[in-house]
């Protein structure tokens, strides 16, 4: 008895370990946002393709940790100005369809009050076994894909993913501002106060 109390107890040790990983605003100029994250992030490229978007080259950070990935691929849609929420919604679209049962599709907003911006939060079981959360946000003539995935082993209840997804930041000119605001919790409140 006193043994399986001992492995409970490590267990939780290890959980809690990993949930309060030091977590640090990485601000991403030369793309236009900042995210915060428990890993540094690495730059690469990618390509997104789509029906209607065709070929577009990507710009994509990444980072693993415990288990989980997180990443960042930045569609510069900028040269597209008249289709942008017609790309917008096939990459929505897409994503759906890209890695297998989607199990949740919303609203999101970022950034609370009068600045706030919307994006699509996506919920995916993907066919390997991991469990991706995605947020889709357009923002200055970009689409920023944000994933926070937990792969097979990891911990399927993790709030780890919706923190990544979540904390995406696009204003860089009023980033000082946001943090400051961010930092009181008086401005988060529900449409019911």
């Amino acid at each position: 008895m006193r043994l399986t109390g001992l492995w409970i107890a490590a267990a939780l040790l290890w959980a809690s370990a990993a949930d309060a990983a030091d977590w640090k605003l990485y601000t991403f100029s030369d793309q236009g946002f900042a995210i915060e994250s428990p890993v540094p992030l690495t730059k690469g490229a990618g390509l997104y393709r789509g029906a209607v978007a065709g070929r577009i080259p990507t710009v994509t950070y990444t980072g693993e940790l415990d288990k989980i990935r997180y990443k960042v691929s930045v569609v510069d849609i900028s040269s597209r100005p008249s289709e942008a929420v017609n790309l917008y919604l096939e990459m929505e679209f897409l994503t759906g369809l890209a890695g297998g049962k989607v199990i949740g599709n919303d609203s999101v907003g970022l950034d609370p009050g009068k600045d706030r911006k919307y994006g699509r939060e996506l919920a995916i079981e993907t066919k390997d076994g991991s469990l991706m959360r995605v947020t889709l946000l357009y923002f200055g003539g970009k689409i920023y894909q944000v994933e926070g995935t937990v792969l097979p082993g990891g911990e399927k209840d993790s709030f780890l993913p919706a923190r990544f997804t979540g904390s995406l930041l696009v204003d860089l000119a009023n980033l000082d501002k946001a943090r400051a605001r961010d930092a009181d919790p008086a401005n988060f409140t529900t449409p019911d106060g």
